[in-house]
């Protein structure tokens, strides 16, 4: 009984703590955390005036809870206003890159990638939860750099990031900036960054980023060199203000394509490598959620046998393997009534990986390794 009031008394000061402070999610969560444990100490005490005094209590929390919501709903409310507004400022073209609904992708849907996944919720996730943390020398990193080889989980982790921070999303694909206009194309780089940094705090995910800031030439059409110029002016220039919330999160299957300049102002450079055997393994077990596998199915030995092949690779691997049972049911055209068809088994996964080959080659990862060690992380 005694230390059930002792934690309801740490409850509170960490809930009246915080409420001061201004951080006002936390403080609710503690708010509500002290209304149950003194609802626990009504029940256990047998005094009716020390459950008088609980009971007050815990309504006087409840209010202030509630307080706090309605005060959160109105501002989100407020902040949603502005950020439509600003988003129709946008041309009919580019208002499609902004994300509304956040993808339904968590951390625990990417196989492996622990190093990837760390270094984007340190520069990205955290800041936006907690940027009285990130100050001065911690301050958060303004470019990522996501690259690797093709079907590892780079736009997957930007899904990622996108269903965890609590930012406004922005897709950007060369299709959207691009324009056959003389001067259409920059007008809608400049025009991007400005709403963007209105709706702060924001992401601008750039998917294939070589497509837009391959390396400058003299070869190249004016109107090409003009948005790269403008990409650049904006992501590091005079117009960058200091404490800004605005990230730039690129990934690209190319990096020594990208021009030094571009790759100067990714300040983060993230590799995010061919899956090992461990996330092998997670990935199969990820891509065969819900279906029944039989006995003979080991999932072990499915990560060893993959060596070399990239999540997408062992998407398709699974895809594949799952098609088999139906096949046997459909060959002799559409049965009536209901089908039940038999479990994958260990042959299915056999006839895939026949069928299914990695697209990385050797070649290829140790030049990624390479440009990962003149300019990213490993």
């Amino acid at each position: 009984m005694e230390g059930l009031y002792e934690e309801m008394l740490e409850e509170a000061r960490k809930a009246v703590s915080l409420d001061k402070l201004g951080r006002l999610k936390e403080a609710v969560e503690h708010y509500m955390r002290a209304v149950q444990l003194l609802l626990e100490l009504s029940k256990r005490t047998s005094e009716p005036a020390l459950r008088k005094v609980y009971a007050e209590k815990a309504d006087l929390y409840l209010k202030r809870c509630e307080e706090i919501r309605k005060g959160i709903s109105r501002r989100a409310v407020e902040e949603a206003v502005a950020v439509e507004e600003a988003i129709k400022e946008l041309p009919p073209e580019l208002q499609g890159v902004v994300i509304v609904e956040k993808p339904e992708v968590k951390w625990e849907d990417i196989g492996g990638l622990e190093g990837a996944k760390r270094a984007l919720m340190e520069a990205i996730v955290w800041p936006m939860l907690k940027p009285e943390l990130f100050k001065g020398p911690r301050e958060p990193w303004k470019g990522i750099l996501l690259f690797g080889p093709p079907g590892c989980g780079k736009t997957l982790l930007a899904k990622a990031v996108a269903s965890q921070c609590n930012a406004v999303f922005f897709n950007v694909s060369a299709a959207a900036i691009m324009s056959k206009w003389l001067g259409e194309s920059e007008k809608n780089v400049s025009l991007l960054f400005e709403v963007a940094r209105k709706s702060s705090p924001s992401v601008i995910f750039v998917d294939e980023v070589d497509s837009l800031l391959t390396v400058r030439g003299l070869e190249e059409v004016g109107g090409e060199r003009r948005v790269k110029t403008q990409f650049l002016v904006e992501l590091d220039g005079l117009r960058t203000r200091p404490g800004e919330k605005l990230v730039i999160l690129g990934a690209t299957n190319r990096p020594w394509d990208l021009d030094p300049a571009v790759i100067r102002r990714f300040e983060k450079r993230v590799y995010v490598p061919l899956p090992d055997l461990k996330a092998r393994r997670e990935i199969f077990r990820i891509h065969l959620r819900g279906v029944e596998l039989a006995e003979d199915v080991d999932l072990n030995e499915l990560a060893e046998l993959t060596v070399g092949y990239s999540g997408s690779d062992i998407r398709l691997v699974c895809r594949e393997a799952a098609m088999e049972p139906v096949r046997e049911v459909m060959s002799e055209g559409p049965p009536e009534g209901e089908v039940e068809i038999r479990p994958v088994c260990r042959e299915d996964f056999v006839k895939a990986l026949r069928k299914v080959k990695p697209m990385t080659k050797p070649s290829d990862v140790m030049r990624y390794l390479r440009w990962a060690e003149e300019y990213g992380e490993i």
